[in-house]
């Protein structure tokens, strides 16, 4: 009798908690794919963030033994602890990450201040525009 596959977090194809590639390792699709339809999920309604966060926690990592429930629960937010701190300390002491949370800052304060005077502007053009923002920055970074 062979058993059957098995849903992992992935720990050498991982951009953040290796939810995608696992999704991607299970259902023979491209991890990009998986990620970009969390990406898509994240922009229309903030749900792709929450569910990503959820199978975080609760999927195991496939280096990890058969853990209990809580167990699995306790490791996986214990990884995911030390992915945050390890994002936070990779973006402090860049000049990058201060220009672009500038940006960002920069292009809601904008949103909010045109939505006072040309009403057609809504907070809905959010993702749009901060999107656009970080595509014209990369872009002339690029070049620098």
């Amino acid at each position: 009798m062979s058993e059957g596959k098995k849903l992992y977090r992935s720990r050498s194809d991982r951009l953040i908690g290796g939810v995608c590639a696992g999704m991607g390792r299970y259902f023979a699709v491209d991890p990009v794919l998986v990620r970009l339809s969390f990406v898509v999920l994240a922009l229309v309604n903030g749900l792709g963030v929450l569910v990503y966060l959820i199978l975080w926690a609760m999927m195991p990592d496939e280096s990890s033994p058969a853990l209990s429930g809580e167990e699995l629960l306790r490791a996986n937010l214990n990884d995911m602890r030390a992915q945050a701190q390890r994002l936070i300390r990779s973006l402090r002491g860049t000049s990058q990450s201060t220009v672009i949370i500038g940006l960002i800052l920069m292009v809601l304060g904008l949103l909010f201040l045109l939505d006072n005077f040309i009403p057609w502007i809504t907070p809905a053009m959010l993702w749009p525009m901060l999107l656009i923002a970080v595509g014209v920055y990369i872009l002339l970074n690029r070049r620098a």
